[in-house]
């Protein structure tokens, strides 16, 4: 027992006594409702926009995430750009997904995406505009990756062929929740840890606080994200 407290103490991140279903995560944001509202930097604290999460209970049977941003991105070989996005997951108590709906517009070439889905009636409708004065018009496929994988990528005129790796052949990401202690300016907070992992790379760690609010986020792709006054 003394073995275990005393890595409690000095190697917490070795034990598994501080996991905690991701599920359990989930709720707590779910039961107290706090929007998370996120700036996103660069590595080098350069500011590149914002996020916003809002999670909700909008039935005894109903969950709703609402989720809105705008940033600027680096894209390799090219400028950055700047992407807009809002949406809505709509899910049942146990937090299965029903439907959704988002949006999504780059400034240049002045595309736009707008998506919806209904998982009872296993359907995915779609509209792509490309910005070329081609117009655009609404297309309907079956919540099938195999078949909305090629038809997406083809929309925003890509050739799904020429692609290296087919979404179908990835593996989901692992992801797994813990109890942790975190220090952010000079604040010690008690928090979960959720991790997102592919293989054995970290995608992300994502800090939440006690009350369901998201106060950081770091990612192995350029950006953290941090609520306010923990930046």
């Amino acid at each position: 027992m003394m073995g275990l407290l005393a890595r409690l103490e000095t190697h917490p991140e070795s034990t598994d006594i501080l996991n905690v279903p991701v599920s359990y995560v989930m709720r707590v944001m779910f039961k107290h409702g706090q929007q998370s509202l996120l700036s996103v930097r660069e590595e080098n604290g350069k500011p590149v926009g914002s996020i916003a999460l809002h999670p909700s209970i909008t039935a005894p049977d109903g969950r709703a995430l609402r989720f809105s941003g705008a940033f600027s991105a680096r894209w390799p070989e090219a400028a950055r750009q700047r992407i807009n996005f809002n949406g809505t997951i709509d899910m049942d108590k146990a937090l299965r997904v029903l439907a959704f709906h988002g949006d999504v517009t780059m400034q240049h070439p002045g595309f736009h995406l707008a998506v919806a889905g209904d998982t009872v009636r296993n359907f995915l409708a779609y509209e792509a505009d490309p910005g070329n004065a081609q117009g655009s018009a609404w297309q309907t496929l079956p919540l099938d990756g195999a078949a909305i994988e090629p038809a997406l990528l083809r929309s925003v005129g890509i050739n799904p062929g020429a692609l290296p790796i087919s979404m179908p052949n990835v593996s989901p990401p692992d992801v797994t929740a813990r109890e942790a202690q975190i220090s952010l300016n000079g604040e010690q907070l008690e928090v979960y840890q959720v991790t997102i992992r592919e293989g054995t790379a970290t995608i992300a760690d994502i800090y939440i606080s006690q009350m369901g609010q998201i106060v950081q986020a770091k990612t192995n792709f350029g950006y953290v994200l941090s609520a306010e006054g923990y930046q």
